[in-house]
């Protein structure tokens, strides 16, 4: 048999294929093209067709009709195969058995959702799907929607600004809604009561940031209203901000789950913040590309159960990680 080209290759189609099969099947082009519902000739022209790619008559003609030669026997479980394979990409992906499944997941997230939604769903796919292994990066916002369009991660979680150029090339679901509270040690005297803009203004603030100082939801609501806090310690992580605060008479703000779920563990009290604006979302996102997959579709009703119980069940959120 001949070397096959790129040029060849653009000349096979589905119908030469099926022709093919049938041939094999029926040994006879009129009872092809019945099945088919295509002419004779066009049946012979589709056998022509394929003598010419392969340099070889396919079939012979005899008495009792069309006999395969060696080729045509060796060509039939390649062809099927090709054939099948056509035919599941038409019909969809099949059902996903997590039972089964065996994948690395990659996951995009940060501090907040590293240390409460992500160690949730880790314990869940342990009993339901043990061989998907969970990789997690500390990645969010605009660095995480560039990894998922490099292909470095499968999906993340957390809050995103979306550039509206971006928009169209992700997959975004809401998984829940998150206020900010102001946190601080158990006896601090300023969350004994409600709070006020001015007491808040006045109270020496601890920021978690990874990148230095940085303003955010809170900062913004806190200038609409003319008031502006005061940052006397930055940190880059939560857990490094909550032993610091429970030592001391620095205040920070956090997401409401997460306040309420580290309040025993780090002897914490938190009041809400007396402001409008500091709400903000939690969202899922992968590449459209990834829109239907199995995987990721069954690893989003995890999540969803993951952050849809208990307010304990959902210990992390994390709209900005510049609190």
């Amino acid at each position: 048999m001949r070397d096959i080209n790129e040029i060849d290759l653009r000349l096979i189609d589905t119908t030469i294929l099926l022709v093919f099969l049938g041939t094999m099947r029926h040994r006879q082009a009129t009872a092809v093209a019945r099945e088919m519902g295509l002419t004779q000739p066009a049946v012979s022209h589709a056998l022509k067709r394929l003598r010419n790619l392969y340099g070889d008559p396919l079939f012979l003609r005899r008495a009792h009709g069309l006999e395969p030669t060696a080729l045509a026997h060796e060509l039939e479980p390649k062809v099927r195969r090709i054939v099948r394979l056509l035919s599941e990409t038409l019909e969809g992906a099949e059902d996903f058995d997590p039972g089964s499944a065996v994948a690395n997941l990659r996951i995009g997230a940060f501090d907040y959702e590293l240390t409460g939604i992500i160690p949730k769903l880790v314990a869940d796919l342990r009993t339901a799907s043990p061989n998907i292994n969970i990789h997690a990066f500390p990645l969010h916002n605009n660095d995480a929607l560039d990894a998922m369009v490099q292909g470095q991660i499968d999906l993340s979680v957390g809050y995103f600004d979306f550039p509206a150029s971006s928009e169209s090339s992700f997959v975004a679901e809401t998984l829940y809604a998150e206020d900010y509270v102001l946190a601080g040690r158990h006896d601090h005297p300023l969350l004994a009561h409600e709070l006020t803009l001015d007491e808040i203004t006045r109270a020496n603030h601890l920021l978690i940031s990874p990148y230095g100082p940085n303003r955010n939801l809170v900062d913004h609501a806190l200038h609409l209203q003319g008031h502006k806090r005061t940052i006397k310690t930055i940190v880059p992580s939560l857990f490094a901000a909550l032993s610091i605060v429970e030592n001391s008479d620095l205040v920070v703000t956090l997401p409401s789950r997460v306040a309420r779920n580290n309040a025993a563990r780090f002897n914490l009290t938190h009041k809400p913040l007396p402001i409008q604006g500091g709400t903000f979302q939690i969202h899922a996102v992968r590449h459209i590309r990834d829109a239907r997959n199995p995987l990721h579709l069954w690893v989003l009703k995890r999540l969803r159960d993951a952050v849809s119980g208990s307010l304990e069940c959902a210990t992390a959120t994390g709209a900005s990680w510049h609190c």
